[in-house]
């Protein structure tokens, strides 16, 4: 299969892929508002969006901070919550957890619950 069109089958993710194949990178813990907001102020903080059907969604690291503000801060999820969709705009929410990397970058999942 061509790794670019790999799509995400289910959620809780066991791996991540990028355009060029797998990624070195295992799940940590899940993420709260504070953790992200503390993430953030790494400047190689990146978040990948894992959505049933649709390949992974690399956030350019430039764009990280206003993806956060705009996207993200709204309909973020408390770690170990039962979401209850209606109560997010639009009706879908994230769950964030780090994915611990060998290198310097900072991961974020945001897996979405629709």
């Amino acid at each position: 299969m061509d790794i670019a069109h790999k799509i995400v089958t289910r959620l809780l993710l066991e791996g991540l892929w990028d355009e060029k194949g797998p990624v070195t990178a295992k799940r940590g813990e899940p993420l709260a508002e504070e953790d992200l907001t503390e993430l953030l102020r790494a400047p190689s903080a990146q978040f990948v969006v894992a959505d049933v059907g649709a390949s992974l969604l690399w956030v350019p690291v430039k764009d990280c901070f206003s993806f956060w503000k705009d996207e993200v801060r709204p309909h973020l999820a408390e770690p170990g919550s039962r979401a209850v969709l209606d109560s997010f705009p639009g009706n879908y929410c994230y769950f964030a957890s780090e994915w611990d990397t060998d290198g310097a970058s900072k991961i974020v999942v945001l897996e979405k619950r629709h």
